[in-house]
């Protein structure tokens, strides 16, 4: 890697902190050059604009997040296995990241272009159709062969993705108003991705 390369890495690395700790508004490419080493020119040498350097970060993360359908569906053929294993790849990747939940939330919800730039990027993506498509399929698989109960295929991504996310949404009040340590926090998490798997699977027996 060259000494460009590095510098690149180092400005995208120290924009994605600030952007997911204080968020994309409160955040300037003065900071970011500054967090970086660099000069406010070479951040935009590289980047152009801030907004150009969030929307990289931004849809990273959220494909990211997306792709764990895929990962999930190709690497199992069961429901129950489908189910364990995309709340394990969300759990894995939002401890890695607890501060991910936030930054997409914040942009999502307060800017409505995000939102219209998602869709474009990715929620018509023709990859993305697939995947829910094969999840519809195995959902309707599994219900006409009376091993699940008639729910459709999107309220059960909504289930699990939401109860994965507020798990990591409460860790600061779970950890701060509770006075619970590093080791205890971590025990709280590793237990909430086996109750929301248990709770998913069981609610969705016929």
């Amino acid at each position: 890697m060259t000494t460009n390369d590095t510098m690149e890495l180092r400005i995208r690395e120290v924009a994605q902190q600030l952007f997911f700790r204080q968020g994309y508004a409160s955040t300037s490419t003065t900071q970011i050059a500054h967090e970086a080493g660099c000069t406010q020119a070479l951040v935009h040498y590289y980047y152009r604009t801030k907004e150009n350097l969030f929307r990289q970060i931004f849809l990273e993360q959220v494909e990211a997040a997306l792709n764990v359908i895929g990962r999930s569906l190709c690497d199992t053929d069961s429901f129950e296995g489908f189910i364990e294993g995309a709340i394990g790849i969300y759990f894995d990747a939002l401890k890695a990241n607890p501060r991910l939940p936030y930054f997409v939330l914040e942009e999502l919800v307060s800017n409505p272009e995000r939102r219209r730039y998602l869709r474009e990027n990715f929620v018509k993506k023709p990859t993305y159709i697939m995947f829910y498509m094969q999840f519809d399929a195995l959902v309707r698989r599994e219900q006409q062969a009376g091993r699940l109960a008639h729910v459709e295929p999107f309220d059960i991504l909504m289930s699990i993705a939401s109860q994965t996310v507020f798990t990591f949404l409460v860790l600061p009040l779970y950890q701060d108003l509770l006075a619970r340590t590093d080791e205890q926090v971590n025990e709280f998490i590793a237990h909430r991705k086996q109750e929301i798997t248990r709770m998913v699977i069981q609610g969705l027996k016929p």
